[in-house]
């Protein structure tokens, strides 16, 4: 991209930019466009000149670059619902014409790198804090973050409906000794207020040890331990949130571990493997999340805060859908 892609009052900023960088325009170019060629100090001296002159060109004038963030920690960054939920974010953005960054260390790599935008898939503490950063200078949309506050923009799937529609599912079927567990993080929370909602409004008393949220720490052979006690407690049947395989694990433990048939010693109730969870035996009763709306919904969001429209913070909420196969009767 050269200087004069800008609009007439934007050359001199430019122009002003590498002067005060002591770097030619080209160099500035590919500062501001992620291109290499440029050593880390220069990038960093660039960089810090155009946050202190305010330079924004304008994103019609050339690609529009938007980073799309995964905790480094986070247990399904390469598998399940993160990697499946950047896909369609990937997706999206190709389809705007949107460049995509994938940073595999946020922390590093960020502060480094020219942005139009960053929308957020997971997030730990120390990336909300930089995340905090970030928002002074460019817009961030976080997907399904529910401590929301007035200043977020947030894009989420209906997780107290997934949670009630399996509650209600359950006990539509006969089930009374209903089983819920997942990983200790606010999309289960969320799940859990729907499932207790189902139980309350059908008068069944929930078992607490029955309900149960772990920590992400909590070791793979422990999983099946988790399931065994539910199993020891009495559940008759077992809603396994979540688009991370939880459910296909479930499965396995309940039939080759633990010897049961699902559905007729124990139904299940699982979030949906798209491509999986209906070839499975028996193929299995879900709750399908609204992934690709909800990268659209972002993409959309993202561009227009970058292209300087107005618009207001806030959490959009988008269904979820109850698939009814064979692991329930």
């Amino acid at each position: 991209m050269s200087p004069s892609s800008f609009p007439n009052r934007k050359r001199a900023t430019i122009y002003d930019l590498a002067q005060r960088s002591g770097v030619s325009p080209g160099t500035v170019s590919r500062v501001l466009n992620n291109r290499d060629r440029v050593s880390p100090e220069t990038r960093a001296r660039v960089l810090e000149a155009a946050r202190h002159l305010e330079l924004r060109p304008q994103a019609a004038a050339r690609m529009r670059q938007v980073a799309i963030l995964t905790e480094p920690s986070f247990p399904d960054r390469i598998d399940g619902y993160a990697a499946r939920l950047t896909a369609h974010l990937s997706f999206e953005l190709a389809r705007n014409n949107a460049s995509v960054l994938h940073p595999s260390d946020p922390h590093t790599q960020l502060p480094s790198t020219f942005l139009d935008g960053v929308i957020a898939v997971t997030f730990d503490h120390p990336l909300l804090e930089l995340l905090q950063q970030l928002e002074t200078r460019m817009p961030v949309v976080y997907m399904d973050r529910f401590d929301h506050e007035p200043n977020h923009h947030a894009v989420c799937s209906d997780h107290y409906m997934a949670g009630y529609l399996a509650g209600q599912h359950l006990l539509a079927r006969g089930r009374t000794r209903l089983a819920l567990f997942g990983i200790n993080m606010p999309p289960n929370h969320e799940r859990l207020r729907g499932f207790r909602k189902a139980m309350e409004e059908a008068g069944v008393t929930p078992d607490e040890r029955l309900l149960q949220l772990f920590e992400t720490t909590t070791k793979p052979s422990a999983f099946a331990g988790v399931v065994a006690r539910m199993v020891r407690s009495g559940a008759d049947a077992i809603f396994a949130p979540g688009s991370s395989f939880e459910g296909i694990q479930c499965l396995h433990v309940l039939t080759y571990i633990l010897g049961l048939k699902v559905p007729q010693d124990i139904a299940l109730l699982a979030g949906e493997t798209p491509g999986v969870s209906e070839i499975l035996q028996p193929p299995l009763s879900t709750i399908e999340e609204p992934l690709a709306a909800m990268a659209g919904t972002a993409v959309e969001r993202v561009l227009r805060l970058s292209s300087g429209q107005r618009l207001a913070p806030e959490r959009v909420l988008l269904p979820v859908r109850l698939v009814d196969r064979a692991s329930v009767t």
